[in-house]
């Protein structure tokens, strides 16, 4: 039942970066309904609850900012991950080439074959 990661599976880094977006975005938007939930709630004289509203609240907008520094990062990481294979592949194939154009050896003998 092991589920193997499949190449199409693992997040570019662009994607990683409209994820870390849209995690700001919701950190924002949970201040902003706790600032309003609170408000009303303190406006009924509920002060005790308010304070409560606010307090998760801004932990849960803290997480989220958290998170997005996260997948950030690990966006830097996969770019630069991406670049790095990118980079390998050049001299593989550039080696590939090279390994074309000098002479068969004999790999016993270590030279040309006679």
């Amino acid at each position: 039942m092991g589920h193997h990661a499949r190449m199409d599976d693992i997040p570019t880094a662009s994607q990683l970066r409209g994820a870390a977006r849209a995690c700001l975005i919701l950190a924002y938007a949970a201040g902003l309904a706790g600032v309003a939930a609170g408000t009303l709630v303190l406006r009924d004289g509920e002060l005790a609850f308010a304070i409560i509203l606010w307090v998760v609240t801004f932990a849960v907008g803290a997480s989220l900012m958290g998170v997005s520094l996260l997948i950030r990062a690990l966006a830097g990481l996969t770019a630069r991950v991406d670049q790095a294979s990118a980079d390998v592949r050049v001299l593989v194939g550039e080696r590939a080439r090279a390994r074309q154009d000098e002479p068969a050896r004999d790999p016993w003998l270590g030279h040309p074959p006679y």
